[in-house]
């Protein structure tokens, strides 16, 4: 059997937008209809217009379309959505056309209305929340440039040739929570030097010195570490380094250049004076060697060999013979 039946519709179904029934496969009605064996009641598969939403398909097979069809006196017909078909049990042919397909088109109106509300609201909520993520963001970014990490006027006189110092904080390093309800009250902050940290400064910035200026100044849960160009400050925040933390930490690098520059010409001038005693010592040891001679003069010995003959040839060693 490939004949098909027309049955009710969605009003003004489009193909895409509100969800409606087409027609019924007639090749899954039972054989026996019409017949005087057949069944009163049976499935019927009509099919969609389209295919269903997730949204669609949780209201025709659950509760929603329960509720509808009991509301309109047919609560013995049940409704679920099986791929592109919907299947009506406990029916027949008889009362579809008395009136229940007309029901199930308005229900599939009005759940496709309801869906369709529902995902544009959604659509609403979620580029509301992708506006205000960016807003939020922006904001993070802003306050987090605005940070200066500039040495104090005392530091910024002295005569240090390349001080280091901190050029920006790393906005893409920061918690993604951040400025949120979630977000952590304390974090990890990264900024960039503004050049190469020596081995000199290294030492010190994870050493004592900066952490004795870091308690002094009230941040004793502040750490400091080191990765690749970056500072990583450890357990802050942004309010932490606006109110002050920021310009400690501009005037302790400011202090550890200084200090490192210092102990790095101690170091030079200490290698220059080792390698200048080495020059020295070789000097010394270059005219001793030449001053030494082993030329013998013949014939002026008292005791020993008057020529160079008793000597062997190789190997050095002496006969006794003259």
């Amino acid at each position: 059997m490939t004949q098909t039946t027309r049955s009710s519709t969605s009003e003004s179904t489009e193909s895409g937008t509100a969800l409606g029934l087409s027609h019924i496969l007639t090749s899954l009605l039972p054989a026996t209809v019409h017949t005087d064996g057949g069944p009163e009641r049976y499935m019927i598969n009509a099919v969609f217009t389209r295919r269903p939403s997730g949204g669609e398909i949780l209201a025709l097979n659950g509760p929603e379309a329960r509720a509808w069809l009991d509301r309109a006196g047919y609560p013995q017909v049940t409704t679920r959505v099986s791929d592109r078909r919907l299947e009506i049990a406990n029916t027949s042919l008889e009362e579809l056309q008395a009136g229940l397909g007309s029901v199930l088109g308005r229900l599939l109106a009005e759940i496709s209305a309801s869906d369709a509300a529902r995902l544009e609201t959604l659509a609403r909520n979620l580029d509301g929340a992708e506006q205000y993520e960016a807003k939020r963001w922006e904001e993070v970014r802003a306050r987090a440039g605005a940070i200066q990490f500039a040495e104090s006027v005392e530091s910024a006189a002295r005569p240090i040739a390349t001080p280091l110092g901190l050029t920006h904080i790393v906005a893409g390093l920061l918690p993604a929570t951040l400025a949120t309800d979630s977000g952590p009250g304390s974090y990890a902050v990264a900024a960039e030097f503004t050049r190469p940290p020596t081995r000199t400064e290294l030492a010190m910035i994870s050493g004592a010195a900066a952490r004795a200026r870091l308690d002094a100044a009230g941040y004793n849960a502040t750490k400091l570490a080191v990765r690749d160009r970056l500072l990583e400050i450890r357990d802050t925040s942004l309010d932490e380094l606006e109110s002050g933390l920021a310009r400690v930490l501009g005037m302790v690098l400011a202090e550890i250049t200084e200090a490192a520059s210092a102990a790095d010409a101690l170091m030079v001038a200490e290698a220059e004076k080792l390698a200048a005693a080495e020059r020295e010592r070789e000097r010394y040891v270059a005219q001793a060697v030449a001053a030494v001679r082993f030329d013998a003069v013949i014939g002026q010995t008292a005791d020993g060999p008057t020529g160079v003959d008793a000597w062997e040839d190789e190997g050095g060693g002496f006969d006794g013979r003259r």
